[in-house]
């Protein structure tokens, strides 16, 4: 590697820590290297404009984070919590066991760990803190609990992932539901555990009426995945054209069948989801140009080589790697760090022969759980503007909760399987 192509990442290193922009420290950073290999800077320009960015799946991420803010904005948050306390609040747990519940359905329609938390999350944390429950309980598995967004599909970072890396959309898409299920389930265990500590309350099994009623109340809000998904899946729709449904459907059911939405709410929320999706759009377009000179040096080839001459096992590479994704999600946001890192690590990936499908829902969870952990975790400075506790008190509500996605992380390094089984099942042809 050169000595320009090192000054580059020193200077983008030195800009992203003095607060500037990521999309604007890339750029500053890249121009020198143009300027001194003497490439012309119009190639800058044209590689900013072209590759990743311009693909037609891209669409699907604005699309789906439109969809999300509109579920918000609808009372579909609401009707969701419900349905899940009247038909899993019985167990041991409650309103923890709701929690994951309706975490689970609303991810199939948000695909966002931070639109969970901002939506659904302060419905969830503030429903459970009524009914007697501990902030520190309540806090904590709200926030374990939304890592569940980006992992059921429809999802905003496998879309990302998909577009930096090639690998079918569709396939992580159905990749993603054995995992998922898996976090849910692993979490179900740890609520119920602190659960017979403390002795949390449940109400009690309900009846037949009960339940009609919650499915009445929630029918097009539980619709909601079931119209994305089937779509998708069946190949009437591509997950762009899904995305697209869900953003129609939604708005209708909020304006028009809920009424709890106003075309205020509608402008507003796509104002600020234009304003999120401008600036991830912007890292990816800086991001084609820092690819440019990652191939250009040979990046991904040398680090691969180094670790097939180092003789390492497949497994820890992957661990290895993953130490790498969690430490930068303390720092850099879930789609920058894909947008970043991805097109670096992925052909040491494919050196040492491990999935790049299954490695792709791995890194989206060890990613996401970035936004829980300090110093610049999202969701721990939203959990603690929700519910008035300090940031680091709500990071040590949510410690416990690391066990189950931890263990969750490990099975699904050593059994790719977990993630790969479906797609290879359903997507044969």
């Amino acid at each position: 590697m050169s000595f320009e192509f090192i000054s580059t990442l020193v200077l983008m290193v030195f800009l992203m820590l003095i607060n500037v922009p990521i999309w604007a420290s890339i750029i500053l950073a890249c121009v020198p290297y143009f300027l001194i290999t003497g490439i012309p800077i119009a190639v800058l320009a044209s590689n900013m404009a072209s590759g990743g960015i311009t693909s037609f799946i891209l669409l699907a991420f604005p699309l789906f984070s439109l969809a999300g803010a509109f579920m918000n904005s609808g009372d579909l948050s609401r009707r969701i919590f419900n349905f899940a306390e009247i038909n899993v609040g019985w167990m041991r747990g409650g309103l923890g066991q709701v929690n994951i519940m309706a975490s689970l359905l609303f991810a199939g329609m948000s695909g966002s760990a931070v639109a969970d938390i901002s939506g659904l999350g302060r419905v969830e944390m503030q429903g459970m803190i009524e009914k007697g429950y501990d902030k520190e309980f309540s806090t904590g598995i709200t926030l374990a609990s939304s890592v569940l967004g980006p992992i059921i599909p429809p999802s905003t970072p496998i879309i990302l992932y998909s577009v930096s890396s090639g690998v079918s959309v569709l396939g992580l898409f159905i990749g993603g539901f054995l995992p998922g299920f898996l976090i849910a389930g692993t979490l179900m265990i740890m609520v119920n555990i602190i659960s017979r500590k403390h002795d949390y309350a449940r109400r009690k099994f309900p009846t037949l009426k009960e339940q009609l009623l919650s499915w009445k109340d929630a029918f097009f809000s539980l619709m909601t995945p079931v119209i994305i998904l089937a779509g998708m899946f069946t190949g009437i729709v591509t997950p762009t054209e899904a995305a697209a449904i869900a953003v129609v459907y939604s708005a209708i059911i909020g304006l028009f069948v809920y009424k709890t939405m106003t075309f205020r709410t509608m402008l507003k929320d796509i104002r600020e989801t234009a304003l999120f999706c401008a600036n991830t759009y912007a890292i990816i377009a800086a991001s084609m140009v820092l690819s440019f000179i990652f191939t250009r040096e040979n990046v991904g080839i040398y680090l691969a080589g180094l670790v097939t001459a180092a003789g390492l096992s497949q497994t820890l590479v992957i661990f290895m790697l993953l130490a790498i994704v969690l430490l930068l999600g303390c720092f850099i946001e879930v789609s920058a760090m894909i947008i970043l890192i991805i097109p670096i690590i992925l052909p040491i990936v494919n050196a040492v022969g491990y999935s790049t499908l299954a490695f792709g829902l791995i890194f989206v969870l060890t990613a996401v759980m970035g936004i829980l952990t300090p110093p610049f975790g999202l969701g721990l400075f939203i959990g603690a503007d929700i519910t008035g506790m300090d940031f680091w008190k709500v990071f040590k509500s949510v410690l416990p909760f690391f066990i189950p996605l931890v263990i969750t992380i490990c099975l699904m390094v050593f059994f790719p399987d977990i993630v790969t089984f479906l797609p290879s099942l359903l997507l044969k042809g």
